[in-house]
């Protein structure tokens, strides 16, 4: 199932809904949180939206084309964060592949100054809301996230 989704400018974003989770997925799911301790698993799985669609969709649907990312980030007017001492809660990080495709998405819930020590350059470790796959919503820091996303990100805010 597919609902209408469209980008602020009107152009349609293809997305769909699933109504099961496969055992595949729920194995994967009950694994996180031995493998990422440090990581709150908020919410059990969900087959209906997924990470893109937790950002840009508000948990309706999922968003599978990277091409809609790109797409939404410039229709909806979205701005890039060039330093991470400028990023604020609700803004948007895209996780990127080595390809450039984005892979994965979250919203900024917290970006706290850090400890700052002695002749160290201040490190901003960002908290992010995002949903793994089918597995559930997990609240995490910017790099604690499955390798398969990717080391690459971008934060983004939106200027509408």
């Amino acid at each position: 199932m597919t609902i209408r989704l469209q980008t602020a400018k009107g152009a349609d974003i293809p997305n769909l809904q699933f109504s099961e989770v496969s055992a595949y997925e729920r194995n994967w799911n009950a694994s996180l949180p031995s493998k990422y301790p440090e990581v709150l698993f908020r919410t059990d799985v969900s087959p209906t939206y997924n990470c893109h669609g937790l950002t840009f969709a508000s948990r309706r649907t999922r968003i599978p084309d990277p091409a809609s990312i790109a797409l939404m980030l410039n229709d909806d007017r979205y701005v890039t964060i060039k330093e991470h001492r400028d990023v604020k809660p609700g803004d948007v990080v895209i996780y990127y592949q080595d390809d450039g495709d984005p892979s994965h998405s979250g919203v900024v819930l917290e970006n706290a100054p850090p400890v700052l020590l002695e002749d160290v350059p201040p490190v901003y470790n960002p908290l992010i809301l995002s949903k793994w796959g089918s597995a559930g919503e997990a609240i995490h820091r910017l790099r604690d996230v499955p390798a398969i996303y990717g080391g690459n990100h971008q934060f983004f805010r939106c200027e509408l």
